[in-house]
């Protein structure tokens, strides 16, 4: 698979900690441990959180417990597998704080050759409150690896606009940098768009519609790292996979650990 052969991590969805701390993790595809062999490719399972009555398992030191004698009892079921990815983007004020401290627990019980790598929200300009859940984190030691999420900067819930930009990139990236080692560090990028129509919905464009459609679009693209795309029936943003070139180099110039796409299929 071309995919593997450009890789260095692959970190594959669907995995969840329950509110009660149970872990539900996704099935792997067959191929893929052969796969991450041969290309000596990492396989890390992305891990969200379900609530419930708006709690999540980081709710208690109980709930805590259990989640990290789950996720530690998986890996040891799965040798295979790297590490751990945390995407944890929404909790409730009063969990915030226990994040942190999940984290800290977390690493120390992970055998030393499993990375611990988290994703977090920009954390200037950035229209969704929930950056705060993150704030917090970006010092925090027991973290092997980060993984900044460059969008959504314009999305659903805000007027039209860019999912991202080599400007708001650039910005949070320096400001990431005075706090994290830029080898710890992952430049996250969407492979997605919006299109906001006249009649108020909005729309998640791929990069296969947008290939798809572009012929009956009217197309600009941006120095600043996205492309314009106009119909009659509205507008949408997009960072095409020739603009994504672009923040290559941004990857380059900063020293970062490398470039991450959410995500394949889109």
């Amino acid at each position: 698979m071309d995919i593997f052969s450009r890789s260095h991590t692959i970190c594959y969805t669907g995995a969840v900690v329950l509110s009660n701390g149970d872990f539900k993790p996704s099935t792997l595809p067959k191929n893929f441990v052969n796969l991450s062999k041969n290309y000596k490719v990492r396989l890390i399972p992305l891990i969200g959180t379900v609530s419930k009555n708006n709690s999540s398992f980081l709710k208690s030191n109980a709930t805590i417990e259990i989640g990290i004698r789950n996720l530690i009892h998986f890996l040891k079921q799965n040798p295979e597998i790297a590490g751990l990815h945390l995407d944890v983007e929404s909790l409730s004020k009063s969990e915030i704080p226990h994040y942190k401290k999940f984290l800290q627990m977390l690493k120390q019980k992970l055998p030393k050759e499993k990375v611990l790598t988290v994703a977090i929200f920009p954390q200037l300009e950035f229209p969704n409150r929930n950056f705060v859940v993150h704030s917090d984190l970006l010092q925090e030691k027991s973290v092997d690896e980060f993984v900044l999420m460059s969008y959504d900067f314009h999305s659903p819930k805000t007027n039209s606009g860019p999912v991202t930009s080599i400007s708001l990139t650039k910005k949070n990236l320096e400001f990431l940098l005075k706090q994290i080692p830029s080898s710890k560090l992952w430049l996250g990028l969407p492979l997605y768009g919006y299109f906001w129509n006249r009649s108020g919905k909005v729309k998640t464009v791929t990069q296969n519609d947008f290939r798809k459609f572009k012929g009956n679009l009217k197309v600009i693209p941006d120095e600043d790292g996205f492309t314009v795309f106009k119909s009659e029936n509205g507008i949408g943003y997009i960072s095409d996979l020739n603009t994504l070139e672009k923040y290559k180099e941004l990857t380059r110039s900063y020293g970062l650990k490398g470039s991450a796409f959410w995500r394949i299929g889109f």
